[in-house]
């Protein structure tokens, strides 16, 4: 008599809608982050300019703009190597959908950080 075993998964394996939501909410925090990114680097152009006709410029403010900027440069970077699965020069598994998950989360995150930061000076620089 042959026993058969039973393999019982404890890994939660996701349905392919679930993973289609989850790659298009990736998809959707990128693409806002990508307009956020292009609309900042609008601002600390117009802040640049701004600064060199006038000596009173908000400096603190621009070196802050800028600080921002290059934060969502090094974050797009670090998780586009994550989406390669290139890691330190390695190579290792390409994201699973709890990773691309995570990402648009963080994504979300800093462009509510973004818009904390552009709102007021969209208006500064409007009335200028």
């Amino acid at each position: 008599m042959m026993i058969q075993e039973e393999t019982v998964s404890s890994a939660y394996e996701a349905s392919s809608t679930e993973i289609q939501n989850i790659i298009m909410e990736w998809v959707e925090a990128t693409e806002q982050f990508h307009r956020r990114y292009a609309k900042l680097t609008e601002v600390i152009n117009s802040l640049q300019s701004a600064g060199r006709r006038q000596a009173t410029t908000n400096r603190p403010r621009l070196r802050k703009l800028i600080t921002l900027r290059h934060h969502m440069s090094d974050v797009l970077m670090t998780l586009m190597l994550d989406m390669t699965g290139q890691k330190n020069g390695r190579s290792s598994q390409p994201s699973k959908p709890g990773q691309l998950h995570s990402h648009a989360r963080l994504l979300a995150e800093l462009n509510r950080e973004i818009d904390a930061e552009l709102t007021p000076s969209v208006k500064t620089v409007a009335l200028a």
